[in-house]
C-alpha cells in the first residue's frame, strides 16, 4: 500500500515535492501567526498577574518575592500603574504620613525572564507538536494533490503499451515484404530509405516503452567508431541537407550493442531533428569521451532535457534524450548536456572497463 503511494517518476516527486512545501510553508505560517499572537497574549496575561501580586504586596509586605526601595517622589509620578525597566517590573506606591518619597516594589526582572522562558518553552512544545501535526496533513495532501497527474501519467504508460502492442503486427508484415523486395531489388536506394524509417519506427516503438523497467544487457566487444559512421550514414540520407563531420577515433568497448545503437541513434536524431535549418551536425568520439553537438536555438531549461515527455518544441515526443540518460546510466555511462556559442552538445563519458 505504502510502496503504492510513493512517487515512481521525476514528474510525480517535483510535484509532490512542490505540494508539500506549498502545503507546509502555508500552515506553518498561519501557525505561527497564531502561535504569536496568542504567546503576546500570553505574555500580557503574566504581567498583568504581576501587577496584581504587586499591588497586592504592596498592603501586606508579605513574603520574599518583592524587593522594596524608598525613592524620591517625583512631581507626576505614575501611582499603581505596572511600569518596567532594566531592574525589572514595578509599582510605585505612596508612603504613609510622607510627601517626599514613594515606595517602589520591584519585581525583579531575572524572576520575571524566567517565568517568560517557562511560556516560550510551553509554546515551542505546543508549536513542535502542531508542526508535526502540519507535517502530517502536508504530507496527506500532496499525496492527495498528485493522484491526478500519477492517474494521467499511468495513463500514457497504458497507451504506450497499447501501442506498442498495436505496432507489432504492422511492422512485422514491413519486414516480410522489405526482405521479399530486397532479394528482388538488392541495390535499390528506395528500399534503403524505407530500410531506415522502419528502423526508426522499431527505435520509436522501443523508446515508448517505460523507464522503469530494466534493461537486460547482453555485453560484448563494440566497436563505436564503425556503429556511428553506419549510423550516420543512415541520417544522412534522411537529412541530405545538413552536413555532417566525423571526427572519430577507433574506439572499442565492452557494452550491449542495442543498447549502443540506440543511444547513438536517439542522439543523431535529436541533432538532425532540431539542430537550425541547413546547418550542421558534429560527432566526436575520442579517448573515453562521445560529442555529439549542432547549432541550435537556447534551451530553455537544459537540466529537464533529459526528463521524459519534456520537450522544447512541439516536434517529437520527449523521449529521445531520456531514453539516451536510461541507457547510459545502465552502462555506467555519465552524460550531461550543454549549451554555448550557439551549440548544444551532448557529451558522455564512456567507462571502458
Amino acid at each position: 500500500m505504502i510502496k503504492r503511494l510513493l512517487p515512481r517518476t521525476s514528474y510525480e516527486r517535483e510535484s509532490l515535492l512542490k505540494s508539500f512545501l506549498l502545503f507546509f510553508v502555508i500552515m506553518e505560517l498561519f501557525l505561527g501567526v497564531i502561535f504569536y499572537m496568542l504567546f503576546l497574549a500570553e505574555l500580557s496575561s503574566l504581567k498583568s498577574k504581576v501587577f496584581l501580586e504587586l499591588k497586592n504586596y504592596s498592603y501586606t509586605f508579605e513574603g520574599e518575592k518583592f524587593r522594596i526601595d524608598i525613592i524620591p517622589a517625583e512631581r507626576g509620578a505614575r501611582l499603581y500603574e505596572l511600569l518596567e525597566d532594566g531592574e525589572g517590573l514595578y509599582i510605585l506606591v505612596p508612603v504613609p504620613f510622607s510627601e517626599k518619597e514613594l515606595l517602589r516594589i520591584t519585581y525583579p526582572r531575572e524572576s520575571f525572564l524566567s517565568d517568560r522562558r517557562r511560556v516560550i518553552g510551553r509554546f515551542f512544545l505546543f508549536f513542535g507538536i502542531a508542526s508535526v501535526v502540519a507535517f502530517g496533513l502536508s504530507v496527506a495532501f500532496s499525496i492527495y494533490a498528485v493522484n491526478p497527474m500519477r492517474q494521467a501519467l499511468r495513463m500514457i504508460e497504458e497507451v504506450n503499451k497499447d501501442i506498442i502492442h498495436d505496432l507489432n503486427t504492422p511492422m512485422m508484415t514491413l519486414r516480410v515484404n522489405l526482405k521479399m523486395l530486397r532479394s528482388k531489388y538488392p541495390q535499390d536506394e528506395e528500399l534503403e530509405r524505407i530500410e531506415f524509417a522502419l528502423k526508426q519506427l522499431e527505435t520509436f516503438k522501443e523508446n515508448l516503452r517505460p523507464l522503469e523497467t530494466k534493461t537486460e544487457f547482453k555485453m560484448e566487444e563494440v566497436n563505436l567508431k564503425e556503429l556511428i559512421e553506419k549510423e550516420a550514414a543512415d541520417f544522412k540520407k534522411v537529412y541530405p541537407e545538413k552536413e555532417i563531420r566525423l571526427e572519430l577515433e577507433t574506439v572499442k568497448i565492452k557494452a550491449d550493442r542495442s543498447a549502443a545503437v540506440r543511444i547513438v541513434s536517439n542522439l543523431l536524431e535529436n541533432a538532425f531533428k532540431h539542430g537550425l535549418k541547413g546547418s550542421w551536425v558534429r560527432v566526436l568520439l575520442r579517448g573515453d569521451k562521445l560529442i555529439v553537438e549542432n547549432p541550435s536555438k537556447p534551451p530553455r531549461d537544459v537540466n529537464k532535457l533529459f526528463e521524459r515527455y519534456y520537450r522544447e518544441s512541439q516536434r517529437g515526443l520527449g523521449l529521445g534524450l531520456s531514453i539516451v540518460k536510461k541507457l547510459a546510466s545502465e552502462l555506467g555511462w555519465k552524460v550531461k548536456a550543454e549549451y554555448s556559442d550557439g551549440v548544444f552538445r551532448v557529451v558522455i563519458l564512456l567507462k571502458k572497463s
